[in-house]
This record gives structure tokens, sequence and C-alpha cells, in this order.
């Protein structure tokens, strides 16, 4: 019993070492009696769900928001957030712009162990803060290091991969250098989120150091790694269970030569906007062996009713089904839209493709030949 005991508070405190206590002292004299935010950076391809901000309760001036992702802080002469995070977080202060249609966004800094005095300076988020900061400092450090390369590349968009391969080896030897590093760890992430998934991640993770390896934020990315991988181009298209709507399996994709798989919600404005174009490359192509496949990203009947509508209008003829259970989302880290998977009729997956509709013909033409 004695050594069972042992072995439980060994457990727990291996987890409680693998928590970051925080205290932020924040001032920002130019918004009190007004509201901030403290919220992740805008981020992708369900990388949102590797941030968590553990509040304490005696933060009376301060609310956990978007599901413990971040903070909304009533401002006061001095403000104290204090809680818990399981690695140093990358993190911005937001503030509402006048029309309330937008946010103005501080530049990324990391909250620390113990504490970090941050002062916002003027209305543009100006940040002030200490020079102690130690992770902080290796972020700047970082950033400087990666400014002629960051330069170059656009977040989000498509750029040239000469660039992202140059990015990746200056990563890579960052890491030798720093393993211990968690700015640059986040910023493997960044770059997965903004700019896709390459190989290359899953053999710079081993050079981190074994800190760094044992926190939580390393397990979950890794996870999304190993599942990235398995379901990039090469990779099999795993079935997908939608209850009562049906199933796809390899069998759907053996009836024809490509099949198009095109994952959508009804919040999505490009997706929308673009439905009428798509409508019209399955026209050109459906007779010559491809076949489209939809999936909405949707719940609510509400929504159901609303995806069904939009279809309707636009002419859809192909199936449509609905992601009610999420299983779509886990099993290919399906974390924006529109994404487009291109599948030949063996099941493999040809083309992974986050908002690339401008390519999709060429990625058809190019498969059908």
């Amino acid at each position: 019993m004695k050594r069972i005991l042992q072995i439980l508070l060994f457990v727990v405190s291996t987890s409680a070492f693998s928590q970051e206590q925080f205290n932020i002292e924040l001032t920002a004299p130019l918004f009190e009696k007004d509201s901030l935010f403290l919220a992740p950076p805008p981020t992708s391809r369900n990388i949102i769900s590797l941030y968590s901000l553990t509040l304490n309760e005696n933060n009376k001036n301060v609310k956990s928001i978007g599901n413990s992702k971040g903070a909304l802080i009533k401002i006061l002469p001095q403000n104290n957030i204090s809680g818990i995070v399981p690695c140093p977080l990358p993190m911005m202060i937001m503030s509402s712009k006048e029309d309330r249609k937008g946010f103005y966004l501080s530049e990324l800094f990391f909250i620390e162990n113990g504490n970090l005095k941050v002062q916002v300076s003027d209305k543009n988020l100006t940040l002030v803060l200490p020079p102690d900061a130690t992770i902080n400092n290796d972020y700047k450090k970082l950033k400087k290091y990666l400014q002629q390369v960051d330069e170059k590349l656009k977040p989000f968009e498509k750029n040239d991969p000469a660039d992202l391969e140059t990015k990746e080896k200056l990563l890579k030897a960052y890491i030798r250098k720093n393993p211990g590093s968690y700015p640059v760890f986040w910023e493997i992430i960044d770059v997965f989120s903004k700019y896709g998934f390459h190989k290359s991640y899953l053999t710079d993770l081993p050079l981190f150091s074994k800190k760094i390896k044992a926190s939580s934020c390393f397990k979950d990315f890794e996870k999304i790694m190993y599942l990235e991988n398995s379901t990039n181009v090469g990779g099999n298209f795993p079935e997908i269970d939608f209850g009562s709507e049906g199933k796809i399996t390899k069998e759907v994709f053996s009836n024809y030569k490509i099949t198009m798989i095109d994952y959508w919600s009804t919040s999505c404005k490009p997706c929308i906007q673009e439905l009428p174009e798509l409508v019209k490359l399955y026209e050109k192509y459906k007779d010559k062996g491809v076949n489209f496949i939809s999936v909405a990203d949707e719940k609510t009947q509400q929504r159901i009713d609303l995806a069904t509508k939009i279809f309707q209008e636009n002419n859809v003829s192909w199936k449509n089904y609905f992601d009610t259970t999420k299983e779509f989302t886990k099993k290919l880290n399906a974390g924006g839209y529109p994404l487009f998977i291109v599948v030949d009729q063996n099941g493999k997956i040809l083309s992974k493709e986050l908002g690339g509709q401008e390519t999709l013909e060429t990625v058809i033409e190019q498969h059908l030949k």
C-alpha cells in the first residue's frame, strides 16, 4: 500500500511540475474602464486545441472566454491575471475596433512561469516587457534570426516552396543549438498553421529537450503531426461514419477514377461564394470518372437546413454529408475551410489543400492523365 501511495504521489507531483504557474501584472492606462482581451494568435488546422488557460478564481476583473483559450479583462489601474498554463504559451492583447467589427492586435508575447509585467503603452497596443523575461527574449532572438525569410512569406497563402524550405532548415539549425527553446517549438506550430504540413516537422520534434517533450503541448502537437502524416498526400483516406447518413469507405472510391472531397461550412463565405465554380467543375468532369463529395461541418438543425438550402440554390447534385459527430474533423485533422482532398480509386490521398480551389482543376487534370 505504501509503495502504491508513493507512486501516486510521484504521478501527482510530476503532473503539477509540468504546469506553468503564471501571474501577469498588466497596466493599460489608456484603456481604463474599458476591456482588453488576452487571446491566442490567429490559427488554423486545429492548432487552437493546444491552447489552455486556467485562471485563478481570485481574478475578480478577469473572465475566461473561448472555452478557456483566453481571457476578457476589465481594465483597472492595476490588473493581475494569474493561473496555470500547460507550457509557456504565445498570446496577444486584443482590443475591439471602434465599429466593433474587428480587433486591434498587439505583437505576440509569451506567458512565462512566474511573474511577468506587461504594459500597454498606446492605443496601437504596443507592449513593454521587462528585460529579464527569459522566454520572451528568446522569442525576439528567434524572430531576428528568421527575419529575412519571414519577410518573403505570406501567411495562409501560397508561397514559394524554396522559401519554406529555407525556413525549415533555419528552424532545424536553431533547435539543434537551442533544444530547450519553447519559442522555436511554437514557431514550428505556427509554420504548420500558416503554411501546412511538411515531413521535416517529424524529424524536428525529436531534437527538443526532455523538458519540452514531457509537456502536454508537445505531446498533443506530436499527435497532430502523426495524424497529418498518415492522412496527407500518399496516405490512405480513413473510413468516416456519418451515422444514419451513411459512410465514406474505400468502396466509394473504387467506382471512380478520382474523388474530390470538399469540407465546408455555412459560416465560410469563400465556400459559398466559390460554390458556383465548383458546380461548373463538377459538370465538366462528372462524365470523365470524377466523383464529388461534400462534408459540411454542421450539427444543429438550423445550420443543416441552411446548408441544404445553399446547395439547392446552387443546383448541387452530388452527395453532401453532415459531420455531426466530428469524426471527419478528428480523423483528418480538418481545422479550416474550404479543405479539398483528392482521392484515387484505391483510397490513396493524391492532394490535400486548405483553400486550394484555384489549383483544383489542375490537380484533377494531372491525376486523370
